[in-house]
């Protein structure tokens, strides 16, 4: 049967993206009955304020945290095989009631506090490695709300900065002079600064005429533009969203995080010829195998995916020695600031270093319009 994509953030989008890619991007909100449930939208499909709304009278596909973290199928990769999961805070609609309005900063600053201690309540006794998630949001008081709490986990701002109400024309109107007056190594600078572990950018950044926009360094993923972004970068991650398919070998090759809305196992070549391999983290392949893979011929690109899947090791069946290898590979190639030994410290069989490359799959299995 052909694979048919679940809702996004659903709880089957979750264990699809976990399964399938390096690690899964979702959406968090604060229902009226004090639960974090999995969710995007500020106003659901009936017209009523999400956060107004009690969890278990949600969409049936919608899920709450703790059914999601009762999923071994779900939590076993990401505490033992190295996944990874990016995990947003959503603030309610400010006609809502439940921040005060737009211009209540206390009463926002508040309501995130309240989320990242229910995250940390959650996710903390899982033993997931320091460096196999990262909290963020689009909400600029997000590094504030942290700084009120005794959580350990990791934050980083979305960018450029949407408005949590509007469609998305006006939230991308209104968040074009963000865009303009910050370049990206701009950004990183100020990430850097903040304490912040990775930076999650637009992909307009990186790709379209619209880079050539911003005030700043041009940096891009071709030519001098890329090599710009490489020694800007230093290693420093950036987390691509969204990575449209056309573009995704170019981001992998640049050394950059891709959050993905196309996660069909079904797609075994890219528009632009290349196979396509959905685990570069946590199944990495060596430079021979990758090599072997991109001269199959597009036809025998399925069978020799396949193969690869079961005779590839994953990132936590590799000794110490192999890690290694990759990481100086690593390393070398995109120019990581940071010692080896650095490095190696954030790698064993369940983490590996915040500067890998991944393929991260948004709101679980991709982003489904309307859905959620």
């Amino acid at each position: 049967m052909a694979w048919e994509q679940p809702p996004e953030n659903s709880l089957d989008a979750l264990l699809h993206g976990m399964r399938f890619s390096d690690g899964v991007e979702f959406d968090l909100r604060l229902s009226a009955d004090e639960e974090l449930v999995v969710y995007h939208d500020s106003i659901t499909a009936d017209g009523r304020y999400t956060e107004c709304v009690e969890a278990s009278t949600m969409p049936d596909y919608v899920c709450t945290l703790d059914d999601l973290l009762a999923e071994s199928g779900f939590v076993e990769p990401w505490v033992s095989e190295g996944k990874f999961a990016c995990i947003e805070l959503k603030m309610p609609h400010p006609s809502s009631g439940k921040v005060g309005g737009m211009f209540s900063a206390e009463a926002k600053i508040d309501h995130l506090r309240r989320m990242i201690e229910m995250v940390d309540e959650s996710v903390g006794s899982l033993g997931i490695s320091p460096s196999g998630s990262v909290v963020y949001s689009f909400e600029p008081r997000l590094l504030k709300a942290a700084a009120r709490t005794d959580s350990e986990l990791r934050f980083a701002r979305l960018v450029p900065y949407l408005r949590p109400w509007g469609s998305s024309f006006v939230k991308r109107v209104f968040a074009s002079p963000y865009f303009i007056g910050l370049s990206l190594p701009r950004l990183m600078s100020m990430q850097r600064k903040a304490g912040a572990p990775m930076l999650p950018a637009a992909l307009d950044y990186l790709d379209g005429s619209k880079r050539h926009f911003t005030i700043g360094t041009t940096v891009g993923l071709h030519g001098r533009h890329l090599t710009n972004l490489t020694r800007k970068r230093k290693g420093f991650p950036v987390y691509v969203w969204p990575a449209h398919i056309r573009v995704e070998r170019a981001i992998l090759d640049a050394g950059l995080t891709a959050i993905s809305d196309e996660l069909s196992p079904e797609v075994h070549t890219l528009p632009t010829g290349e196979p396509r391999w959905l685990r570069p983290a946590t199944q990495p392949l060596d430079d021979e195998v990758r090599a072997q893979l991109d001269a199959t011929p597009e036809d025998g690109h399925a069978d020799a995916i396949r193969r690869l899947q079961r005779e590839v090791a994953p990132w936590s069946e590799l000794s110490g020695t192999e890690r290694r290898v990759f990481i100086e590979s690593w390393r070398k190639r995109w120019i990581w600031e940071r010692s080896l030994d650095s490095l190696m410290s954030e790698a064993s069989e369940s983490s590996m270093p915040w500067e890998v490359s991944r393929i991260i799959g948004h709101r679980g299995a991709g982003r489904t319009y309307g859905a959620g």
